[in-house]
């Protein structure tokens, strides 16, 4: 994977390569079988899960669609140049919108994948890091749409500042089941990342 890194994109860190990780650990154990895999990446930043996920899916044989979503227009340019740099366009569609409002209800997907926004404080300060004023604002969107829409599989990662137990809380209420957890700490948090499937 060869990335180029824009100025003013959030670059890999260490929850970057974690979700990283993660995803491809869930696209080798949950994912197989015929048709095309459809999975969303929210908040695409560099492009580097969007990419995780095509490489995994593309050494399986499997047929992959990214829509690799993110707030930031840098981001998308970002994503787009990695995912031509690496020979994948072909596999994905880039967009520049909040969230998953350009997504459709009913989209057949089958992964929704996010290392977005979680640190507690004004989203309009830095986008990149701060996720509202409890630092799950961004994730309680993915969640909604989740719940609404029968995603069958999510992946989140999210810091122990920003109620990672809520998200827990809300998905199950949604009949998610916590499969995995993978724990980090960096610093003054821990990092969090979590995989959720349909039960």
């Amino acid at each position: 994977m060869r990335l180029i890194i824009l100025d003013n994109v959030y670059p890999p860190a260490e929850d970057s390569w974690q979700t990283a990780e993660v995803l491809g650990w869930v696209l080798e154990n949950y994912v197989g079988g015929s048709g095309t895999l459809r999975i969303i990446d929210v908040g695409s930043g560099t492009g580097i899960l969007t990419l995780t996920a095509i490489e995994k899916a593309v050494s399986k044989g499997i047929n992959a669609w990214v829509i690799s979503i993110d707030y930031d227009v840098n981001a998308s340019i970002n994503t787009r140049l990695n995912l031509i740099n690496n020979g994948l366009y072909s596999y994905a569609d880039v967009l520049s919108t909040r969230t998953l409002d350009a997504i459709k209800n009913n989209a057949r997907l089958k992964v929704i994948v996010s290392n977005p926004p979680y640190l507690p404080g004004d989203w309009f300060e830095d986008w990149r890091v701060f996720g509202g004023s409890q630092g799950n604002e961004v994730i309680k969107q993915i969640v909604n749409y989740a719940c609404d829409n029968r995603v069958d599989i999510v992946v989140l990662t999210q810091s122990s500042l920003s109620n990672w137990e809520e998200t827990v809380e809300l998905m199950g209420m949604c009949d998610y089941k916590l499969v995995v957890v993978k724990t980090s700490h960096y610093f003054f948090e821990d990092i969090i990342t979590m995989v959720f499937i349909t039960s």
